[in-house]
C-alpha cells in the first residue's frame, strides 16, 4: 500500500514531466514551455538552459548570455500527427577571452537539428 503523500505527489506532477515521458526526451535541462496543436502538425516549444560552465578556452567562469534562434528537431509522430520540436538553447559567453558556447544535449548531435532518437 503506497502512502498518500506518494499518491498525492504522483497527482501534482507537471504536465512537462508527462509530456518528456511519454516522448522519451531524456535530456534533465530541457524544459517543456507549451504545446501548439495546429491542422497539421503538433509543435512542442521547448528550451534548454543549465548552469554556466567554465570556459574551455581560458578556464574562467562564462556566463548566461541569450538564447538562439530556436532549433526546428522533427520528431517522431503522436496521435497520427508530425511533431517537431522547437528548442531554445541558452548561450554563454566568456567575458575574459570572449568564446562563446551552446548548450548541449543527449537529444541531438551537436550542430545538427536531427534527432538521435530517428538516426
Amino acid at each position: 500500500m503506497k502512502s498518500d503523500q506518494t499518491i498525492i505527489r504522483k497527482n501534482h506532477m507537471e504536465p512537462s514531466h508527462f509530456i518528456t515521458k511519454l516522448l522519451d526526451i531524456k535530456g534533465p535541462n530541457i524544459q517543456i514551455m507549451d504545446v501548439v496543436n495546429s491542422c497539421t502538425h503538433k509543435e512542442i516549444i521547448a528550451k534548454l538552459d543549465y548552469d554556466a560552465p567554465s570556459c574551455s578556452n581560458c578556464g574562467s567562469q562564462m556566463k548566461k548570455y541569450d538564447f538562439q534562434k530556436p532549433s526546428k528537431i522533427p520528431y517522431l509522430e503522436t496521435t497520427g500527427m508530425p511533431t517537431r520540436i522547437l528548442l531554445k538553447k541558452r548561450r554563454f559567453k566568456c567575458y575574459h577571452c570572449s568564446k562563446m558556447m551552446v548548450t548541449e544535449t543527449s537529444l541531438v548531435k551537436k550542430n545538427h537539428q536531427i534527432p538521435r532518437i530517428i538516426n
